[in-house]
């Protein structure tokens, strides 16, 4: 097959086909609609021998469609004994050389469209279903099942947004907001899809070691101010009793905020026999902001109801002696400074 490119001067755009071709990847076939709420091209039943086409414009197949006034299309007579769903489309035809609404019928199910790009190529509208030996179709039996063309997310500037559109995409800096239509809503902020690191362990000041064959993975997903991290510890050493609270550090590069202690789950099984215990993990911004400080767990002077209830610091070996095979998970999110 021979080359081609165009428009240029000696090579002009000479044939519906090429228009159609290159027309078509300049944004998706669809009605021109800024809300799917509004009426454009939409079909309404009326319990007459008619549907109604409202005016609305639209691409379909690469070709643009303008109907500038309501448009009756006559519903074909269900002469079946069943209940007949047909489709409204707009039907692009190469050989006819139109883009024209049509009534296509068809049967239990909704008719097939024709999806040939150089031939007959049809957009939906509408469903609507006829009941037997009948030629009417109310309000309530026409579905909605328009396209609509795509857009494109605009950027703005902060202070200065246009109007809200439903269903619109709003680049602001480096933050992706979507209109309903009455203001901008928040939807993302850059961040990390899924990231991995390896955590660094600590007992108060000292460096703790798991062992070179431990399993130490950290993973975490950052979108706009909220961090997510999940650490999972296999130990394959039992390191020496130290006074100091078990810490994990965080991600690298995202430290939490001073402003707040953020809250995570952990869990721990023991493979030597010791068995397994939850509780919670928490920062200390005072003290880091770039560690879990604390792994805690409820514990109470007694058993009567007055007992004082406190919460202590998980330590390498109290209230479980660490050793290899044993786990530990934390799990849970936090603000970023």
């Amino acid at each position: 097959m021979a080359e081609f490119s165009a428009p240029f001067d000696e090579s002009p755009i000479a044939t519906q086909s090429q228009w159609s071709r290159m027309a078509r990847r300049w944004g998706l076939d669809g009605v021109h609609a800024s809300d799917p709420a509004s009426t454009v091209l939409k079909v309404t039943g009326n319990g007459s021998g008619n549907v109604v086409l409202a005016v609305g414009e639209a691409f379909v197949n690469g070709f643009y469609y303008l109907n500038d006034a309501a448009k009756n299309i006559a519903v074909t007579t269900n002469a079946g004994s069943t209940a007949r769903i047909d489709t409204v489309v707009l039907r692009s035809s190469m050989s006819a050389k139109t883009v024209r609404a049509f009534y296509k019928t068809g049967g239990t199910s909704a008719p097939t469209l024709a999806a040939d790009e150089n031939g007959d190529y049809e957009m939906p509208l509408a469903h609507c279903t006829v009941a037997a030996g009948s030629s009417v179709v109310t309000a309530v039996n026409v579905v909605d099942r328009r396209w609509f063309t795509g857009r494109g997310a605009v950027p703005g500037i902060p202070g200065a947004r246009r109007p809200s559109v439903r269903g619109q995409l709003l680049v602001e800096g480096t933050d992706l907001y979507v209109g309903d239509g009455a203001d901008w809503r928040w939807l993302a902020s850059p961040g990390v899809q899924e990231g991995t690191y390896t955590p660094v362990w600590s007992a108060g000041s000292t460096a703790l070691s798991w062992g070179a064959a431990s399993t130490n993975i950290g993973r975490f997903q950052v979108q706009g101010k909220r961090a997510t991290v999940s650490i999972y510890l296999v130990a394959a050493a039992n390191p020496p009793a130290n006074p100091g609270p078990i810490q994990a550090s965080l991600p690298p590069g995202y430290p939490c905020t001073p402003e707040r202690r953020a809250t995570f789950n952990w869990t721990f099984t023991s493979s030597n026999g010791e068995g397994a215990a939850v509780g919670v993990a928490t920062t200390y911004p005072d003290e880091s902001t770039t560690r879990i400080t604390r792994l805690r767990y409820g514990t109470s002077d007694g058993n009567s109801a007055s007992a004082t209830i406190n919460a202590a610091a998980l330590l390498t070996r109290q209230p479980f002696n660490i050793r290899p095979g044993d786990v530990l998970t934390i799990d849970g999110s936090y603000w970023l400074a």
